[in-house]
């Protein structure tokens, strides 16, 4: 089973810029357990929406390579307010750095008008074995194309 956090792009700079969304449903698996009477969404997972909005910036940029944004460091993340079910969290991803060995994304989390965290992520960029690139290939553009704002 996957799990995508990123429900819409609504900005795409390619090489500089992502922005996108998630909608946050009480609905989520999550919240069975965190927590029944107070539902909040974990800080773990708006890490890993963010992340998966500058994967996709990242990969979308090294287009025609075949290779994997893999998350490897989130660097003095800052979390300021909780995100409950009926949230919109709205994410951005500005690119950084990008080279041979990784890429870096300064990314953030609003709800409204009110940033929910803000962190800096570095991610590995892994070559993708040719028998699979093919794959990953139609994956990121199928993936891509649902995201996209119509």
């Amino acid at each position: 089973m996957r799990f995508y956090f990123v429900d819409r792009i609504t900005h795409l700079d390619q090489g500089k810029l992502i922005r996108g969304y998630k909608n946050v449903a009480m609905s989520e698996p999550v919240f069975t357990t965190h927590f029944p009477s107070f539902p909040v969404l974990p800080g773990v997972v708006v890490i890993e929406a963010m992340a998966q909005l500058a994967g996709l910036l990242i990969e979308t940029t090294e287009e025609g390579k075949s290779r994997k944004a893999i998350l490897s460091i989130v660097d003095r993340v800052k979390f300021k307010k909780m995100v409950r079910p009926g949230d919109r969290l709205d994410m951005s991803a500005e690119l950084v750095v990008l080279d041979e060995d990784g890429a870096r994304a300064e990314v953030s989390a609003a709800v409204g008008e009110d940033t929910i965290a803000q962190t800096r992520l570095t991610f590995v960029l892994l070559e993708v074995p040719p028998e699979f690139a093919g794959v990953l290939a139609q994956e990121r553009a199928a993936l891509f194309h649902a995201l996209r704002m119509k």
